[in-house]
């Protein structure tokens, strides 16, 4: 018996050092709006009693939108340490006066878009916006993720989603696509 305690806790701590290990998560998302406006946007997503909203800033906006990132977990005895990298590429000059300056944003989840799970963290957001007046618009969303942890074999998803964004009577941005950088939002 009393071999069987030291052994049952080294067993116990080579499970722990084996489930936490090094991820690095890569994704690569093209959207395309036909009649509607595309944006990416970075920030700390928030949901308040009238829905959800982003506190951030807007990379880049136009017809077509491309985006990607990474994120890094680091995990060793000390702790863990998550960096997260971020790009997006609109089409035609899609670039955005407001590049840069933080803003609250209205948010609406589109069709099998899911919000609430990642409330108080660091978000790149992909969204589609109908001008007022315009007819409802049809939005494209390709998607690839490819996980990679340290000592596993990689798993690679791919998604194809069509979204109809409804027209309304002002503008708002319908959330196509969510990715976390892996960090939280300080409080408010």
């Amino acid at each position: 018996m009393k071999l069987l305690i030291p052994i049952g806790a080294a067993v116990a701590s080579l499970s722990v050092t084996v489930g936490a290990q090094d991820t690095t998560i890569k994704s690569r998302t093209k959207i395309k709006g036909n009649d509607a406006q595309v944006v990416s946007m970075t920030g700390c997503l928030r949901q308040d009693v009238g829905g959800y909203t982003l506190v951030g800033t807007i990379g880049s906006a136009g017809h077509e939108l491309k985006t990607e990132s990474k994120v890094k977990r680091d995990v060793d005895r000390h702790g863990t340490k998550v960096t997260a990298t971020t790009n997006a590429k609109a089409d035609h000059d899609g670039s955005v006066a407001t590049s840069g300056v933080m803003s609250t944003y209205a948010l609406v989840p589109g069709n099998g878009v899911d919000l609430s799970s990642h409330v108080g963290q660091q978000v790149q957001i992909s969204a589609a916006r109908v001008k007022p007046g315009h007819h409802d618009a049809n939005v494209k969303v390709e998607d690839k993720t490819t996980v990679d942890p340290e000592h596993g074999r990689d798993t690679t998803s791919r998604s194809k989603t069509k979204i109809d964004v409804p027209r309304t009577a002002y503008g708002q941005y319908t959330v196509v696509s969510v990715k976390p950088l892996g960090g939280t939002c300080p409080a408010q």
